[in-house]
């Protein structure tokens, strides 16, 4: 058994998907589980992804309205990124929802700046945009894990107080 399939499977996850359940992931990336509810927001009866429904449009109007370029767009990237990580202190939806779309605001100003430092040949620059993307992408991925982690305990406590009434 491979690493991951071991990962998936220390929790009785499947990997397998049908197509309905593909479709469904590829527009919400979280699983369907109630620790995940405040991630997604459900339109149409589909579950989107919150932060990817309102961070990517406001990065697209960032792009589109401000043409960013330059240093500067780099560091107010950096800067709106990690403000945008307070939202993880809240319980509010509403403030949570507004943290999605600073983060939205930080990629139109990363991409915007990373691509002028890539055109400028400024290689060092442009690594700024990179390192924080992933650094961001490996402390949601630690983040998700230790939340999987967390429910599936809370469901097995649900189980087992079950189980003993």
């Amino acid at each position: 058994m491979n690493s991951i399939s071991h990962f998936f499977h220390q929790w009785d996850l499947r990997i397998s998907l049908s197509p309905q359940e593909f479709k469904e992931l590829l527009l919400s990336h979280h699983p369907n589980l109630p620790c995940f509810d405040d991630d997604v927001i459900v339109l149409f009866n589909r579950r989107i992804c919150a932060g990817c429904l309102l961070a990517y449009p406001t990065a697209l109007g960032i792009l589109v309205l401000f043409h960013p370029s330059g240093i500067d767009s780099i560091f107010i990237a950096l800067a709106f990124a990690v403000f945008s990580q307070i939202r993880r202190l809240s319980k509010n939806i509403i403030f949570q929802h507004f943290c999605r779309i600073v983060a939205g605001v930080a990629l139109g100003f990363g991409i915007g700046g990373g691509y002028w430092a890539l055109t400028n040949g400024l290689w060092l620059v442009a690594l700024l945009p990179i390192l924080g993307a992933l650094g961001y992408m490996l402390a949601k991925a630690r983040s998700m894990k230790n939340k999987l982690i967390n429910c599936h305990q809370i469901q097995n406590e649900k189980i087992d107080t079950k189980n003993t009434q």
